[in-house]
C-alpha cells in the first residue's frame, strides 16, 4: 500500500536534534540525527549528507560517499515536536522526537499514522526515554 507525506510540513520547524524512540525495517539503525539550514542539511552518528526536497515532506538524502535514500514525513505534530517517517515502500520508518520535547500522546499518534499507512508499529523496537 503507497503511503503519503504530509502536506502541512514545515522545513524551518524541521530544523533540529532529534531522538528517535522506535523503529523498524531495512538496514537503517537510526537512533539520532539532526537536521539545519531549513531542512537542507542531514547528520548522523558521524554521517552527513544533502536534503533535496522533491516535494512537501518528501525527501533525498545524498550522503557524502554519494549513496541515496528517500525520507518521507508522514506525519508531523503541528509544532514539528514529533515526527514519524519512513520510506515509500514501508522497508523502514521511524518515530522521533525533538530533544527534550517528548510527548506520549504524540508519539501514540505518530504510531496511529504508520500503522493507518501499513506499518505495524507494534513490532518495532521501541527505546524508552
Amino acid at each position: 500500500m503507497p503511503i503519503g507525506a504530509i502536506l502541512r510540513f514545515d522545513p524551518v520547524k524541521f530544523d533540529g536534534d532529534w531522538s528517535v524512540h522506535s523503529s523498524a525495517g531495512g538496514n537503517w539503525a537510526l537512533t539520532t540525527f539532526a537536521v539545519a539550514g531549513r531542512s537542507t542539511q542531514w547528520s548522523e552518528a558521524g554521517r552527513a549528507a544533502t536534503l533535496t526536497p522533491r516535494a512537501t515532506g518528501i525527501f533525498r538524502l545524498t550522503y557524502d560517499d554519494g549513496t541515496q535514500r528517500d525520507l518521507w514525513v508522514i506525519w508531523t505534530d503541528p509544532d514539528h515536536h514529533t515526527v514519524a517517517l519512513g520510506e515509500p515502500g514501508g522497508g523502514y520508518g521511524f518515530i522521533a522526537s525533538k530533544v527534550g520535547r517528548f510527548r506520549g500522546d504524540q508519539v501514540s499518534a505518530a504510531a496511529q499514522v504508520l500503522d493507518f499507512n501499513g506499518y505495524r508499529t507494534q513490532d518495532w523496537g521501541v527505546r524508552v526515554r
